[in-house]
């Protein structure tokens, strides 16, 4: 790298450095409405007790970072998903984080991106790569930890709705026995959470349970239920019981015609899985266990002609 070059991109990063420090501190500015807002704004008449409060073991430092934390959440925002999707996914994973926690890992896994992409880069620029590949690599690694942050979140809440569904014929079934024998749908719907603990779907439901014992009724937690799940077969067993409830139909029929049909749409699935797979299937056929076979069938009679000859 000729002097040049390297005075022009040293002068570009602290161009950049600088631009950045003026640019944050020229948000940092409070207007006069801002600053009147907090005494004007009516306060919520709500019990500080249920207000959620999140810990942190260095609490300065993190009123410190608290704007610059901001600011990156918000960028995360534009270039991701939003936090409404993920507050939607980290309910259907069954994770008790709020938002901000997740984007202050999701920075982490950025920055551990962006500390391997950055010894890519000295290695490279070692080398003599160009500087500018150099800083895109950094770039892109930085990017790809934050994107991969927020894949694993949607992995995980897949996975989960996938256990869900797997449960749900087993649990309606025994919600439905539970009725019969005289128990009420709330009843009965925490009977089979408290029995079946450890399952996905029995901490959904000792969740709807625990929500009518603070005054909410069982069909507008069943509804939440049913609103927050990505499965359908979970929000049409939430709507059954809602509606066999409110119109006095017999519950215990109704969860066991859906458990059958449920176990039916799995099966039908499963069979479409299998078709679509055929043709990976066929890939170690043709490419592994073929060629061997041919070798194995031609080897002896080219062995055959070698002595001969």
């Amino acid at each position: 790298m000729t002097p040049a070059l390297q005075g022009a991109v040293i002068g570009l990063i602290a161009g950049v450095g600088f631009w950045l420090i003026t640019w944050t501190w020229a948000r940092r500015r409070f207007t006069l409405m801002e600053r009147l807002a907090p005494y004007l704004r009516d306060q919520p008449r709500t019990s500080r007790l249920l207000q959620e409060r999140t810990s942190s073991p260095f609490p300065a430092l993190t009123r410190l970072a608290g704007p610059l934390m901001a600011d990156a959440t918000a960028l995360l925002e534009k270039l991701g998903s939003t936090s409404s999707t993920v507050a939607r996914r980290l309910r259907q994973a069954g994770r008790r984080t709020s938002v901000d926690q997740f984007r202050v890992g999701q920075l982490g896994w950025s920055a551990v991106g962006t500390g391997l992409g950055l010894l890519l880069a000295l290695a490279g620029v070692a080398r003599g790569t160009n500087p500018a590949a150099a800083l895109a690599v950094v770039a892109v690694f930085a990017v790809s930890g934050a994107i991969l942050r927020d894949y694993e979140l949607s992995w995980a809440a897949r996975a989960r709705q996938s256990a869900i569904v797997t449960e749900l014929p087993d649990f309606a079934e025994m919600t439905a026995l539970a009725v019969a024998a005289g128990e009420s749908p709330l009843a009965a719907l925490e009977r089979v959470a408290r029995i079946s603990s450890g399952a996905a779907l029995s901490v959904e439901i000792a969740d709807v349970v625990a929500q009518t014992r603070t005054g909410v009724s069982l069909p507008v937690a069943l509804s939440s239920l049913a609103d927050n799940s990505a499965s359908t077969e979970l929000a049409r067993f939430a709507d059954s019981i809602v509606v066999a409830t409110d119109r006095g139909t017999p519950l215990a029929e109704v969860l066991r015609l859906q458990a059958r049909d449920i176990r039916e749409n799995s099966r039908q699935r499963l069979m479409e899985v299998g078709g679509t797979k055929e043709i990976a299937m066929m890939v170690p056929v043709v490419f592994l266990i073929l060629p061997v076979t041919v070798v194995f069938a031609l080897f002896p009679g080219l062995a055959v002609l070698e002595v001969g000859l």
